[in-house]
């Protein structure tokens, strides 16, 4: 009997309410970061910055310290996605070593290059906003042991992934998967310059600048994270 194959990851490992609810907050600020700089598909693909993704680096404390947004147009670079253009920058201007602590919200789940930077500089999250179909489980594939198989050992460091606790990501989602189902070119930045998209993440930007935290403690971290949002608008 071959032994079974089981990912360490289940669909969200977070119990504690108040840990959920700030997980929730800096999700729809990921969304709303990229919302300020939203790029329609009308834009010609030689003016666009890149895709609609964006990632943001929470430190240890709970404090949003720098995002990045996918750039590979704008710097004819194809590593140039947000998760590195954060990563990469803020270690270059803090000068610290690696991001041990540290939790990284995206609005995409990371592909595997993504992934790979994120376990080799020590993060110890990652929450992502919506699922990729075509480069999903960059962190679980690093995880998985596959010795059983005549394979290899999980690797040495792990970065735990979770989807973000948000009625945004379920409708990104869904959404997402209508678009494959219906649409000839199944192409996911299309469907993130789609005018569907464009209008969740809207949405996600109202309800982040509305928000209400249930969770006093939780009151400092929400004004924190809407400070960061009024500071950081434009492109990087």
């Amino acid at each position: 009997m071959q032994p079974s194959l089981v990912l360490p990851f289940q669909e969200y490992s977070i119990k504690d309410p108040v840990q959920q609810e700030v997980d929730e907050i800096y999700a729809l600020l990921t969304y709303s970061l990229v919302y300020a700089n939203w790029q329609s598909g009308d834009i010609p693909r030689t003016k666009r910055r890149g895709y609609n993704i964006g990632a943001l680096l929470v430190d240890k404390n709970k404090q949003p310290v720098y995002y990045g947004l996918n750039c590979i147009n704008s710097t004819d670079n194809a590593t140039q996605h947000g998760e590195v253009r954060a990563i990469t920058t803020y270690l270059e201007k803090t000068r610290i070593f690696n991001l041990d602590g540290f939790t990284m919200y995206t609005s995409l789940e990371p592909c595997i290059m993504c992934a790979g930077m994120m376990t080799m500089t020590d993060v110890d999250r990652v929450v992502y906003g919506q699922k990729d179909v075509d480069f999903s489980n960059g962190l679980e594939r690093l995880a998985l042991d596959t010795r059983a198989y005549g394979g290899y050992a999980p690797f040495k460091r792990t970065t735990w992934p979770d989807p973000a606790p948000s009625e945004i990501r379920t409708r990104l989602d869904e959404a997402y998967r209508n678009f494959l189902a219906t649409e000839t070119e199944k192409i996911l930045a299309k469907f993130l310059a789609s005018a569907e998209a464009e209008a969740i993440f809207k949405d996600a930007h109202d309800a982040f600048l509305k928000f209400q935290p249930k969770n006093s403690v939780n009151a400092v971290v929400y004004e924190g994270a809407l400070q960061f949002f009024k500071d950081n608008k434009t492109a990087k």
